[in-house]
C-alpha cells in the first residue's frame, strides 16, 4: 500500500471511531427547555410577522384577482357575442 492510502485509511478509521458512541455534548434538560423557548419565540414572531403581511396585502390581491376575472369574463361575453352576431 502506498503511504498516500495508509493515511487515507488511518484517518477513515479514525473518523468512524470517533463518531461512533456517546456523545459527551449533550444538553442538559435545562438547556433543551432553554432552546425550545428560544424556538418557540422565533416561531411565533415570525408567524406575527406573516399574519400581519398577509393582513396587509390580503386587500389589494384580493382586488386584483377580482379585476382580472372580470376582464376575463367579459372578453369571453365579448366573443360570445360577436358569434352570435355572425351566425344571425
Amino acid at each position: 500500500m502506498h503511504i498516500k492510502h495508509k493515511n487515507i485509511l488511518i484517518l477513515v478509521v479514525l473518523f468512524f471511531f470517533t463518531s461512533c458512541g456517546l456523545d459527551g455534548d449533550q444538553l442538559s434538560p435545562e438547556e433543551k427547555n432553554t432552546v425550545d423557548t428560544l424556538y418557540t419565540n422565533q416561531l411565533n414572531e415570525w408567524r406575527n410577522k406573516i399574519d400581519s403581511i398577509c393582513n396587509a396585502e390580503k386587500d389589494t390581491i384580493f382586488v386584483q384577482l377580482v379585476d382580472s376575472l372580470k376582464s376575463e369574463r367579459m372578453e369571453e361575453i365579448e366573443m360570445l357575442l360577436m358569434k352570435n352576431h355572425v351566425t344571425e
